[in-house]
């Protein structure tokens, strides 16, 4: 596990494979889904579940002052804000980590961060298989070789244990306390102390630790005490975040995976009572994350989809073109808010609950961090937190990359410019072949952004991916690949395409019944092309606003807008609930996340890292998008009733721009919440735009949208409404209502 050189040379899981990485059909082992692998009974996969689970078991206990520790490699991303594998380096940006939130190197950076926690793991493996009998060996000798770290898929739909439907889900992996493996004896599997459960330090001592500061480093993370002078020694998951065990919760480590799945389902609408007679098209009220995965990948340009970073930010006007306002960092940012909870805030001051994967600085202590972001480094690269969530976004890229792989650095793109971290100079235009650090290849040499562009020279791929199998002697077919890529991704997270298709299909109100929109499985007929309106809701914002924004019961240390702390922007359509706790309900639509860059519930600053007053003082902007179109069509369908207070539209009465329109003006509605209170965010901009979505019946062309144009009559004049007077699209788009012209 040692090096003799002064670095950690990482290398990612080579063993067996073709020594000429750079081979465009080069043949390497597959990350696989979680839950396909966790529940496989092939031997190989048997096997490596009994190395792999020891293995993370050894690894989350070493001793935190060991370099390759579990401790110290999850403090890469950000607390405790030293350097880690760099002798004698300094911080170019003060109380900040390396990871490169709100930064085109956001989507590159993450990717040998994965590939060193999958290499620690892989050699732990190996120790693992001294403890078997020789004849045992060779066998569990492939099944490292051929290992490699898994990924939750959380934008597609599983089947349901004793349910016929299939919906989003925590992978069982992380959901049991206890899981059973093969032993080196004959035992049938027996049961093993599940790792990726929670983590938790070893021999339980403080996260924040005196053990842990010597005079060449101060390695505590945290100086949250409990009611008895406890320092928290777990992570959690939603934690309680009210009542007298709110505090014991956080301490000892809470995990309500229950409420993660909550978050993730999408809310059905149930039918009205009152009409129990009469036929009940249903459907789904929110927003799916199938369809922001799926829309996603149809970015074109690098930029637009590596970060949620505002081209332009702080401009008075941005640049002749209209912004994405979504990326894949929002599809990431919004998954670690699912997982690790909003929070609340506590009678302590600068205290709030929150599970750790809401917070920055410490979300890759929690276990589910990797796999979450291996899904969208993959989104990337064909799309690519710890295993799973982090998994899945190294995943999403993957796929983006091949899909897009003309697209990279623009060298002219403003979002190039770096507001700092521990090893980025505040200022710095990010090139493809800057150092990542604090990386290392072998040799010495740092990686960059082009050393991990394609993930099999890294030493693995994802399914679908594998380009040999494109190769017609010895000629890929890139052609031929994207659209297999491009047809298996629509039928897995085409919830757009579906809904449409559906809607097609579905009596329309006052037309005799048809099919129910929530649980028709077939079509009864081929699909076609449609092209239709298409509604999206834009949202733009700074991370750190004024103090007069700040609600008057909160103490004179929050500086910055929240002060960094994250918070959430919910959209409605119809009545925003009384209660806080938004999620659910035929209103609730979608939110937007703010990832928090500040670990203010942790009691450390507050003033807020120097990232965040750069961040501040520039008037750094982040955007986020969502989609309305699906959660429309289910309003119209069933007529649902909406209450408003203007006298305006109650019910949808078509999807046409000009019952649209004039509907969302009476009942489209936003809220801000940060630590589980309503809060005023100055600096958040909402805009409606209007496009179109062009659906093809052949499923190997991907859905396109385009034409967006801001109808600001939805929102102008309004708390937090866009309107043209912001700038955030070029003057000559705008879509005027009938009505209006």
């Amino acid at each position: 596990m040692t090096s003799s050189a002064n670095y950690y040379p990482i290398r990612g899981i080579q063993d067996g494979l073709d020594p000429e990485k750079d081979k465009l059909l080069r043949e390497v082992p597959l990350r696989m889904e979680l839950d396909d692998w966790f529940t496989s009974k092939e031997s190989i996969h048997v096997n490596q579940r009994a190395l792999f689970f020891p293995a993370v078991s050894k690894f989350s206990q070493m001793d935190p002052r060991e370099k390759l520790s579990w401790f110290q490699i999850a403090g890469i991303h950000g607390m405790p804000f030293v350097s880690w594998d760099e002798p004698g380096a300094k911080p170019e940006t003060a109380r900040e980590g390396y990871c490169t939130h709100n930064s085109i190197l956001f989507c590159t950076w993450h990717r040998p961060y994965l590939l060193l926690f999958e290499q620690v793991i892989f050699e732990h493996m190996k120790e693992e298989i001294n403890r078997y009998p020789e004849e045992d060996k060779p066998a569990l000798e492939e099944a490292a070789r051929t290992w490699r770290l898994p990924y939750w898929d959380w934008a597609l739909k599983k089947p349901i244990d004793g349910e016929k439907r299939r919906d989003y889900n925590v992978p069982l992996a992380i959901l049991n306390k206890i899981v059973y493996i093969r032993q080196p004896t004959n035992e049938p599997l027996v049961p093993y102390e599940n790792a990726l459960y929670q983590f938790t330090m070893p021999n339980r001592i403080a996260m924040g630790d005196w053990s842990l500061k010597s005079e060449d480093q101060d390695l505590r993370v945290t100086e949250v005490v409990g009611e008895e002078g406890e320092i928290y020694p777990a992570t959690s998951r939603h934690p309680k975040v009210k009542g007298a065990d709110a505090a014991k919760d956080w301490i000892s480590g809470k995990q309500d995976n229950e409420a993660i799945i909550k978050n993730m389902r999408d809310w059905r609408y149930k039918g009205d009572k009152s009409r129990v007679q009469e036929y009940q098209r249903l459907g789904n009220t929110t927003a799916s994350l199938r369809g922001a995965f799926s829309r996603v990948l149809g970015i074109k340009k690098f930029e637009d989809f590596a970060t949620k970073r505002a081209p332009g930010s702080g401009a008075k006007k941005p640049d002749e073109k209209v912004h994405a306002f979504d990326s894949a960092e929002n599809i990431h940012d919004l998954m670690h808010m699912m997982c690790g909870g909003g929070g609340a805030r506590t009678d302590r001051e600068n205290i709030y609950y929150a599970g750790h994967m809401s917070h920055v600085p410490v979300a890759a202590f929690d276990p589910i961090f990797w796999f979450h972001h291996w899904y969208v480094m993959d989104l990337c690269c064909r799309i690519s937190r710890f295993l799973m969530l982090n998994s899945n976004v190294d995943r999403m890229i993957a796929i983006w990359q091949i899909l897009h792989d003309d697209s990279w650095f623009d060298p002219n793109d403003i979002r190039n410019e770096d507001n700092g971290t521990y090893s980025i100079k505040r200022g710095h235009m990010d090139k493809p072949d800057d150092p990542l650090r604090p990386f290392h290849k072998e040799g010495g040499q740092y990686w960059t952004s082009s050393d991990v562009r394609e993930v099999t020279a890294l030493g693995y791929t994802y399914p679908g991916l594998e380009k040999w199998k494109y190769a017609i002697k010895g000629v890929y077919d890139k052609n031929k690949h994207i659209d297999d890529i491009t047809e298996r991704n629509n039928k897995a997270y085409g919830s757009d395409w579906s809904a449409v298709q559906k809607s097609r299909l579905t009596a329309d109100p006052g037309e005799p019944a048809g099919f129910q929109l929530a649980s028709m499985s077939s079509f009864g007929r081929d699909p076609i092309d449609m092209t239709v309106d298409d509604y999206v809701v834009n949202v733009i914002y700074e991370k750190y606003f004024s103090p007069d924004t700040v609600p008057s019961q909160w103490t004179n240390a929050f500086r910055f807008e929240l002060n960094g702390n994250p918070f959430e922007i919910h959209i409605f359509i119809g009545k925003v609930p009384d209660e806080t706790e938004y999620g659910s309900g035929v209103t609730y639509v979608g939110e937007v996340v703010n990832f928090s860059t500040e670990p203010r519930g942790l009691g450390i600053s507050d003033r807020g890292c120097e990232n965040c007053q750069i961040q501040r003082a520039n008037h750094t902007r982040s955007t986020g998008r969502v989609a309305l179109t699906n959660s429309l069509i289910t309003r119209w369908k069933n007529q649902i009733q909406h209450e408003n207070s203007d006298g305006g539209p109650s019910v949808l009465r078509s999807m046409e721009p000009g019952d649209v329109v004039p509907f969302l003006t009476s009942n489209l509605h936003w809220r801000v919440i940060s630590m589980g209170t309503l809060v005023n965010l100055s600096s958040l901009r909402v805009s409606l735009v209007v496009g179109e979505a062009k659906h093809f019946a052949d499923r190997t062309k991907m859905s396109i949208y385009h034409k967006y144009e801001p109808a600001y009559e939805v929102t102008r004049g309004r708390r937090n409404g866009a309107g043209p007077e912001d700038h955030l699209y070029p003057g000559h788009l705008q879509y005027i209502s009938p009505s209006a012209a």
